[in-house]
């Protein structure tokens, strides 16, 4: 009787299938996106020009310390202008005015606040004083 040698047994290492994991892994993290991106509507120059003529417009200056201008008017707060814009239904063309060292988030926070609201007609003016390029 002719006996069988007992078959070597098979050894399977992990390792490489914690490498491939590994790099899917950090491909897969890399080709994420955390941050959710969107844009911010601003009313183009040229558009705005023929708004300014139809509609009431508003004067928003945002200041160094945070606080805001609203038509030469003092306000504390971005909400207190909003509210006051809607109230008096000036819900036209906005003139955003930031001041020289407020910083571009500072800025694009108010622009979202104002689009949030329902006051998508917001530009840009460069402050008074301010040298042109």
């Amino acid at each position: 009787m002719v006996l069988r040698q007992p078959r070597p047994k098979l050894v399977l290492s992990l390792t490489p299938l914690i490498d491939v994991v590994f790099i899917l892994l950090i491909f897969f993290m890399l080709a994420s996106q955390f941050v959710d991106w969107h844009q911010i509507k601003l009313t183009p120059q040229a558009q705005f020009a023929g708004a300014v003529s139809e509609e009431q417009t508003s004067s928003l200056k945002l200041l160094n310390d945070g606080s805001f201008m609203l038509d030469g008017q003092a306000v504390e707060t971005v909400q207190t202008a909003i509210a006051a814009l809607t109230s008096q239904g000036k819900g036209g063309a906005i003139f955003l005015e930031p001041d020289n060292t407020v910083e571009i988030q500072n800025v694009i926070d108010v622009i979202e606040a104002l689009n949030g609201a329902g006051l998508r007609k917001v530009q840009l003016s460069e402050a008074a004083g301010r040298a042109a390029p």
